[in-house]
């Protein structure tokens, strides 16, 4: 019982406090960040310039503006995203094709090689509008975990066509996801 003392808004802050600390649900543990070891990664990329992740990110990570990413820029970023502790993250994907938003593709997410197993798989389908939030199958949570992936896009393009093996087979593109990467939390893909 709170004091009659106290006024109508202390007490229901109060009331609203007791019910927050101990008598609601609890929340969820935190979830662990996967392990990583950038040190490592950098070692089994090999050739950077064969990542697509790293063509994609190339604005963020090429700190000395050379026009590419070097083991030591990749190390740098990749220690920023294990430091950040995050597990998951949320990020939108836009993706159109000839022009055109590219409404019903499917979009994977494979983790690099490199990455050694540490993050997990994600995908998503893209709505009308050629926008999809991509997700880790499976997961309690929404979101994917921060890393390097390869991205493969399938489905019909504007013109009515499958889309061309670049685009999921034997894709080009890639995506860097953590450390103020994709840039304002979204990944553009204009294919032709």
């Amino acid at each position: 019982m709170l004091p009659r003392d106290l006024s109508s808004v202390s007490r229901a802050v109060l009331l609203l406090a007791a019910a927050t600390i101990g008598c609601g649900p609890s929340r969820p543990a935190r979830i662990p960040a996967p392990p990583l070891d950038p040190a490592a990664v950098a070692a089994a990329a090999g050739d950077l310039d064969k990542l697509p992740a790293l063509a994609f990110g190339r604005v963020v990570l090429d700190t000395d503006k050379d026009k590419k990413v070097s083991q030591a820029e990749l190390v740098k970023w990749l220690e920023e995203v294990r430091d950040s502790k995050v597990a998951i993250t949320s990020v939108a994907f836009q993706v159109s094709h000839k022009g055109k938003p590219l409404s019903g593709a499917e979009i994977r997410l494979v983790p690099e090689a490199c990455m050694g197993g540490g993050i997990k798989e994600a995908s998503g389908k893209t709505d009308q509008s050629g926008m999809s939030m991509v997700t880790i199958p499976g997961s309690e949570y929404p979101g994917i975990n921060c890393g390097l992936y390869r991205v493969e896009i399938t489905g019909t393009g504007a013109d009515g066509k499958p889309l061309a093996a670049k685009y999921n087979s034997q894709s080009t593109l890639g995506v860097a996801v953590g450390g103020m990467l994709p840039e304002n939390g979204m990944a553009t893909f204009e294919l032709n």
